[in-house]
């Protein structure tokens, strides 16, 4: 890995995620994306937080499918 040792990320990324997903409030992993850690690694990034899980995209297939629609015509 050491050819990318501090690499970053470049393209436009959207992240959405569920606020109660397990995978977020766990083991600091919303604080280090709230301050800022993986937008450092991923400068184009921009986090979507929905209220929901895990299976976000099942209990809030409209609201994510919207995010989706929403990035897409964005990026021109």
């Amino acid at each position: 890995m050491a050819p990318w040792q501090g690499a970053k990320i470049e393209v436009p990324t959207k992240f959405i995620l569920g606020e109660k997903d397990i995978g977020y409030i766990s083991f600091g992993t919303g604080t280090y994306i709230k301050s800022g850690g993986l937008k450092a690694i991923v400068p184009n990034l921009e986090v979507v937080a929905i209220d929901g899980h895990h299976f976000i995209h099942q209990e809030k297939a409209e609201e994510v499918t919207s995010e989706i629609l929403s990035y897409f015509s964005n990026l021109n």
